[in-house]
């Protein structure tokens, strides 16, 4: 899913820590933040209101327990509700923090599970969720990536609503994009970049 976004942080010599699989685990999530202290992080997982998990739904930041590793960064996480509380904790004003204050929706072609980037039902999520990342790499402020992002939904919504009546798919990908679009906040200092 990230593969674009790594891509583009190593055109830019930016030093990318990849924790994927079973590296995307509480231990090893908290020893990169402390021992390498990047200014940008972006989590990709499972979350609720307090926390986001990582590889077999462990707990990776939880809320009151180990958030303040979050602190005085730039934050996007992908991750249903994390921004409910947990972003809203994170947020002052040496920290931003871009994630979904409710589930983050996205659809998919069974048949590209195993090859999301041939998936174009799945792209049109994929590009504007991932142009957070894509525009805080080139150095965007956090409030400028979100917007950029909020743009690539409305204009994925405009190409779908002329198929609105012909394609099964058109209705349902225009609501979840708008959900998605407006459910995507920007928490705390928005002037901030990586």
């Amino acid at each position: 899913w990230s593969y674009l976004i790594i891509k583009a942080a190593d055109k830019k010599n930016i030093e990318i820590i990849d924790l994927h699989q079973e590296k995307a685990s509480k231990k090893e999530l908290e020893g990169r933040l402390q021992k390498i202290n990047p200014t940008l992080v972006i989590l990709n997982g499972h979350g609720s209101d307090e926390c986001i998990l990582g590889h077999d739904d462990e707990e990776l930041i939880i809320l009151n327990n180990n958030s303040d590793l979050l602190k005085g960064r730039v934050i996007y996480a992908v991750s249903c509700n994390s921004a409910k509380k947990l972003g809203k904790a994170c947020a002052d004003k040496n920290t931003a923090y871009i994630g979904y204050d409710e589930s983050f929706v996205f659809n998919i072609e069974r048949k590209y599970l195993s090859q999301p980037l041939k998936d174009q039902r799945a792209a049109q999520f994929l590009q504007p969720s991932n142009q957070v990342s894509l525009s805080l790499i080139k150095g965007h402020t956090a409030k400028e990536s979100s917007e950029s992002s909020k743009k690539l939904f409305r204009e994925a919504i405009q190409k779908l609503l002329p198929s609105i009546n012909n394609d099964p798919h058109a209705r349902e990908d225009a609501a979840d994009l708008f959900w998605d679009m407006n459910h995507q906040v920007c928490e705390g200092n928005g002037s901030l970049r990586m």
